[in-house]
Formats: C-alpha cells, structure tokens, sequence
C-alpha cells in the first residue's frame, strides 16, 4: 500500500487490496517477480524504500500500466551492478541465505 495509499484510491482493485490491509490479511498475490527457491535470495523492499531506490528502477513506470507486469529482467547482475552504484553491500549474507 506505500503507493496505493494515495494513488488510484478509487480503483475497485486498489480498494480490495486496502480492505486486506485493513483486516491485517495477505492478498492473494500473481507474483509478477521472483527468484527460484534455489537461489536462496532474500528480498526485502522496505531495504530499497529507505535507501532511496524508487520504484520504476526494478518494476518499470507503473504510472502507465494498468496491470502490474515484468519490465526488468533481474539477475545477480542487475542487483550486483545497482549495489556498486549506490554504495549498498555486495556481502553474499546481504541477499542469500
């Protein structure tokens, strides 16, 4: 909800997703992203949010998608190469597990 607390609030879909929250239940989610179990990736967006990385650097400009949809292929790369260009840890314990 960080965006869709003040955008498209009147979006029957926005407005199911607020009643999840609201109720303190996950949604249902269609994963757009992920990583295999075999890669043992921990993600955490909180981590990305306090550092500044805005939303459109990994999931593309929202803001003209109607349905949420890949617009980065994301590999060890792409995170590796973002780590080095914020200054953020290239420690294997920082994302694996």
């Amino acid at each position: 909800m960080l965006c869709h607390a003040a955008i498209a609030t009147e979006h029957p879909e926005v407005q199911k997703l607020a009643g999840y929250m609201e109720r303190g239940e996950e949604p249902l989610w269609v994963r757009v992203y992920g990583f295999t179990p075999e890669a043992h990736v921990i993600f955490r967006h909180a981590a990305h949010v306090k550092a500044g990385v805005e939303c459109a650097t990994c999931h593309g400009e929202l803001s003209e998608m109607t349905v949420a949809e890949p617009a980065v292929h994301h590999d060890m790369g792409t995170c590796l190469n973002c780590h080095r260009e914020m200054g953020a840890s290239e420690d294997c314990a920082a994302c694996h597990y």
